[in-house]
């Protein structure tokens, strides 16, 4: 008798919007609502993920209500006719920054690993710096959300007066040299939170880039000093870092650059994490890759003298980044399965951003450039609007909508530039926003795009993408 033919199995077409019963059980779904097929058979609850819709209201309550926790009213400092009483503005402003500032910047809600609350909330009870950075941070954000012109103007004027008393405080324990005299810890969370600040309210100039060359500095002599020995405190700090850094090695040496020191290169191996499993709020699981992200502005500084060092170096970190493994939030049992899925889109999102980074300066890399783009806008648009993923969607978005070709793309990618500025407000999606459009420009009138590079020597700007 002879051998039948091999079985052919039969798959339903995947659905990047199937059931979250399937998407769970890694299974094809044939999105057919309300209940596909695999759940029919198998008996099983077909389960889907409720839509994410922006709403029309106001900004503070439209963003505080995609995140879960809505505000309550008292958290606006002008509740009760409190302005002037300075003990009550101070609690109710490090209630907002709890409740709604933390939320709004963080890509997932991890409240063990959060180093916004698990680290600076406390060290603010016990230091006025950090006090005052996070009521500059809070009525800064606050200022931009409010309607009333009156009272934005008021929460500027709050947020002045404590960046102030932050940079007061940072004079005292920071030696000429940039050592840190005391309070090492609280020095480096006063300066990381004042280089958020400096994102949030649109800063064009090198001072936030002078701020994180400081806290390398620091960061790279607390490691030498403590070794393999380090705290929790010490390790976050150093995952705060590495997110700014990782954003600010895109534009750090366009305006006037600096060579790198010694300390730069030789902290490029000392503050590169080991494998790391804890989701970050600003980096979700792409910690080590951010960690590469560093690397790049090294790797791609020219060495005439020798250039095979160049080319190894160049290929090392392609593989690195290609290679990157991250593990899956779909395991973790603190974190919803439509935000592990956004998570893991965040993450390959940074990683094609990443190889784009790293394409632009060599000429035999850059016909790839925008495949990277396109298939990056893919994982950018898996994202739905308001989820807290899309805060981190900024550096993904800035160079893949530099290098898109489809037109379609590109109106994507300043629509959701649009969305995600009239969520939060941040100056620095404004920014991005004013540099894609001059690299577009020349295209409506029939000519050939801009380098961004060139735009923002141009400009002499130097803006951050956290």
């Amino acid at each position: 008798m002879g051998e039948g033919r091999p079985r052919q199995r039969k798959f339903a077409p995947r659905s990047r919007q199937g059931c979250l019963t399937c998407r769970t059980r890694r299974k094809r779904c044939d999105g057919k609502h309300p209940e596909c097929q695999n759940c029919i058979r198998l008996n099983m609850k077909c389960e889907w993920q409720t839509p994410r819709q922006i709403t029309a209201e106001s900004p503070v309550r439209s963003a505080t209500q995609t995140l879960g926790s809505p505000l309550r009213a008292s958290i606006d400092p002008w509740e009760g006719a409190i302005a002037g009483n300075e003990v009550a503005e101070r609690k109710q402003l490090l209630n907002y920054y709890v409740e709604a500032f933390v939320p709004s910047i963080s890509v997932a809600t991890t409240p063990s690993s959060n180093f916004y609350t698990s680290l600076y909330v406390p060290m603010a009870f016990e230091s006025e710096g950090v006090l005052d950075v996070i009521i500059a941070v809070s009525s800064s954000q606050l200022a931009k959300r409010a309607t009333d012109h009156d009272r934005a103007r008021y929460l500027q004027d709050v947020t002045s007066k404590h960046q102030a008393k932050c940079h007061a405080f940072l004079r005292d324990r920071i030696s000429p040299s940039g050592e840190p005299l005391k309070d090492t810890y609280q020095v480096i969370g006063v300066t990381m939170l004042l280089v958020g600040l400096e994102a949030l309210n649109g800063t064009k100039n090198t001072k936030w880039i002078s701020q994180l060359r400081c806290v390398r500095k620091i960061l790279h002599a607390a490691y030498q000093e403590n070794g393999a020995m380090t705290s929790w405190e010490l390790e976050s700090l150093r995952r705060h870092f590495t997110y700014h850094d990782a954003m600010a090695s895109l534009v750090s040496g366009l305006s006037k650059p600096e060579p790198s020191t010694p300390v730069e290169r030789d902290s490029i191996e000392l503050l590169t994490p080991a494998t790391f499993s804890t989701i970050d709020p600003l980096m979700g699981i792409s910690y080590y890759l951010c960690s590469l992200i560093r690397r790049i502005q090294y790797v791609t500084s020219p060495t005439p003298a020798f250039p095979h060092i160049s080319e190894a170096a160049f290929r090392a970190i392609e593989r690195e980044i290609r290679q990157w493994k991250y593990e899956s939030p779909l395991s973790s049992s603190n974190i919803d399965l439509p935000i592990a899925l956004d998570l893991i889109a965040l993450a390959e999102s940074y990683r094609l951003a990443a190889l784009i980074q790293l394409y632009r300066h060599s000429e035999n890399h850059k016909a790839l450039l925008p495949s990277c783009a396109s298939r990056a806008m893919q994982f950018i648009s898996r994202i739905p609007a308001g989820s807290p993923a899309e805060s981190g969607l900024v550096y993904p978005i800035f160079l893949v909508g530099a290098e898109l070709e489809s037109e379609t793309d590109i109106s994507k990618c300043f629509q959701r530039l649009a969305v995600i500025q009239k969520r939060h407000k941040y100056e620095n999606v404004s920014n991005v926003e004013k540099v894609l459009q001059e690299v577009w420009r020349p295209v409506l009138d029939g000519g050939k795009r801009r380098d961004w590079e060139d735009v923002l020597r141009e400009w002499e700007w130097s803006i951050s993408l956290s």
